[in-house]
């Protein structure tokens, strides 16, 4: 699970950090799914005591930055 997680929350991360510097609502809605669901599996991952507890660690750091990101650059109207 630990590495579906570093996994989701990679796409997450590049996926917050746009080119143009707004995104639409798809961009938005699929890279929030991506986030939460890796600090989801990342969380699971930690309390299971899974062997890859390091890379559960920097998934869910990654996924926590790749959404607070998307937050700042998201521009409500």
């Amino acid at each position: 699970m630990g590495i579906v997680s570093a996994i989701f929350a990679g796409l997450a991360f590049l996926g917050s950090v746009g080119v143009e510097g707004t995104h639409d609502k798809d961009a938005i809605l699929g890279v929030g799914i991506l986030g939460v669901s890796s600090l989801i599996l990342g969380a699971i991952s930690l309390q299971q005591r899974k062997p890859l507890k390091t890379l559960s660690i920097v998934a869910v750091t990654f996924a926590a930055l790749g959404l607070l990101v998307l937050l700042g650059n998201t521009q409500f109207n």
